[in-house]
């Protein structure tokens, strides 16, 4: 999630709550968070839980909570956001209004262990649930998109059912993308329930990363995942339930895209979208990088083979992750701007090139990227 580094006073527990540049009205109070604008300094008499300022701007003595930042990080703080105010002085995003990325991460846990996980698996914390139903109440009702992630989500088991629940009854037009591994969707009874919850507007994207089994485990780090996995998505087939397919390419997974394509289109249909997706060089990814690195300019072919094979088949395509400038221009057409908002970066150069603002750019949090990165005239 982004973060902002300023200077907390009087806060001693985290203040969960919504921006907003106005003061909120007597009987709206509770969880807003004024931020006051660089041009009107002082006015800290309003009903808000807690208040974002300016450097420079007076803090009264008293028990008003309070963080200062820099006058100019106060253009990147957007009425609708959800924050989260440490005592330490951090402001950290939960959702932003002005993104299309925006998602709830509901357990660290998982039942794999990925080997270019850019998060691994570690316990939750106390009211992680909680604290995401709080979330939900704040954002803004006008939300056309929300992901659900983790760790690994199905491991709560019916309470992510209620929790997509909670979310069609608040938002019952909203897109939601539940991001799952579907080994535990492999029980039917559980599959049903989780498409009873979210139907119409759900849906599900499973990674798929081989054709076989032994190539998938090994990327999963879990033996028996991709038979699970299997019967998770014929399970979701059986209920009709919208699905997606991601894999990620490293030096594991792009030996055999062009069998993989196939694989898709012989034995899995019903899938309605397949993913390809560059590789985040952070957490695990980074731990292994030595056995996974492959400079993405390198698997160009066969990334255009598997998607033509696709492509030709009536299969819909994305690529995510993927900079347009090692990209055969054959493949435009279907790269997107994925990489969520609080994360992206673009090199200097990228300034001077007349793609950018079609680019997915870079991961921020990334430690290496293509060699044969450069703008585009």
């Amino acid at each position: 999630m982004r973060e902002l580094k300023g200077v907390s006073h009087n806060i001693e527990n985290p203040i969960l709550g919504v921006i907003s540049t106005k003061p909120p009205r007597i009987f709206g109070s509770r969880n807003t968070i004024q931020m006051i604008a660089p041009d009107k300094p002082g006015k800290l008499r309003s009903r808000a839980t807690a208040f974002i300022v300016g450097d420079g701007a007076e803090c009264p003595k008293g028990s008003r909570a309070i963080v200062q930042v820099a006058k100019e990080q106060l253009s990147f703080i957007h009425a609708g956001d959800v924050v989260l105010l440490e005592p330490d002085g951090r402001i950290k995003f939960l959702y932003e209004i002005e993104s299309p990325h925006n998602s709830l991460l509901l357990t660290h846990r998982c039942n794999c262990r990925c080997v270019m996980c850019p998060q691994g698996p570690c316990d939750d914390m106390p009211d992680l649930m909680k604290t995401n139903y709080a979330i939900l109440d704040l954002i803004s009702p006008k939300t056309e998109h929300l992901g659900l992630t983790g760790g690994e989500p199905t491991l709560l088991e019916d309470e992510l059912v209620e929790f997509i629940r909670a979310c069609r009854q608040k938002f019952p037009r909203m897109l939601l993308t539940l991001l799952t591994n579907g080994r535990k969707l492999r029980d039917l009874e559980f599959s049903k329930n989780i498409a009873k919850a979210g139907f119409p507007n759900l849906m599900i994207e499973i990674p798929l990363y081989a054709d076989n089994d032994r190539e998938h485990d090994r990327v999963m780090g879990a033996a028996g995942s991709f038979y699970d996995t299997i019967a998770g998505l014929r399970n979701l087939a059986l209920i009709r339930q919208p699905v997606g397919l991601r894999t990620v390419l490293h030096r594991l997974t792009i030996g055999r895209l062009t069998q993989y394509a196939e694989f898709v289109y012989r034995n899995l249909p019903f899938v309605s979208h397949v993913a390809f997706m560059g590789m985040e060089t952070h957490g695990l990814a980074a731990k292994n990088l030595d056995e996974l690195w492959v400079d993405p300019y390198d698997y160009q072919e066969y990334l255009y083979t598997a998607v033509k094979h696709l492509v030709r088949r009536n299969v819909s395509v994305s690529i995510y992750n993927l900079q347009l400038c090692i990209l055969p221009k054959e493949l435009w057409q279907f790269a997107r701007r994925s990489i969520s908002t609080w994360k992206v970066s673009y090199l200097p150069f990228c300034d001077q090139c007349k793609m950018k603002t079609e680019c997915c750019g870079l991961f921020a949090t990334g430690i290496r990227h293509s060699s044969f990165l450069k703008k585009i005239n």
